[in-house]
């Protein structure tokens, strides 16, 4: 039987391990893609063809998506800012979906058509908006570090009146 629990036991170590790995994945993706976007085919190119694929807002669209991927992307691999991000990548992918991927099937094909990728990249950012970077992020060294200086100056006051009570 307890050999059983291996499937539903937690840790809190292995998850945080988890949504590094996870984090790093996603954030090697975006970074590929957004540094394609802006160093290979350029921001200006990505317009045109966000227009010509009739994403709303070409304009506004392209360069948040190239730039969310790729400065997202290093923000994520570092733990920064990782569910609000993750909300910019779950924008972009659903409009990938909607726009870019419309009717096409799950599998990506020869052709380079097919929902999958977007589909696995926003559910994945999906993951890390619900469950955080974990405890090796810079997200939570910030978190720590602002309630260690919090619990310091709380502290402060107290230690000064409980020594001028003695």
């Amino acid at each position: 039987m307890k050999r059983l629990r291996l499937l539903t036991d937690e840790s809190p170590v292995v998850a945080d391990v988890g949504l590094l790995a996870l984090r790093l994945a996603v954030a090697t993706v975006f970074i590929a893609h957004g540094a394609g976007d802006v160093f290979d085919a350029g921001v200006s190119s990505n317009i045109e063809n966000y227009r010509d694929a009739g994403i709303p807002l070409p304009e506004l669209s392209a360069p948040f998506t190239a730039y969310i991927q790729l400065f997202g992307g290093i923000a994520l691999a570092l733990g920064a800012l990782t569910r609000p991000l993750s909300i910019g990548f779950i924008v972009a992918m659903a409009g990938a979906l909607i726009y870019v991927h419309p009717g096409e099937p799950l599998a990506i094909q020869p052709d380079g058509s097919g929902f999958g990728f977007a589909f696995m990249m926003g559910a994945a950012s999906l993951a890390l908006l619900l469950l955080g970077p974990g405890r090796f992020s810079v997200d939570r060294l910030l978190v720590g570090w602002r309630e260690g200086s919090r619990r310091s100056v709380d502290a402060a006051p107290r230690a000064v009146s409980e020594s001028s009570v003695r």
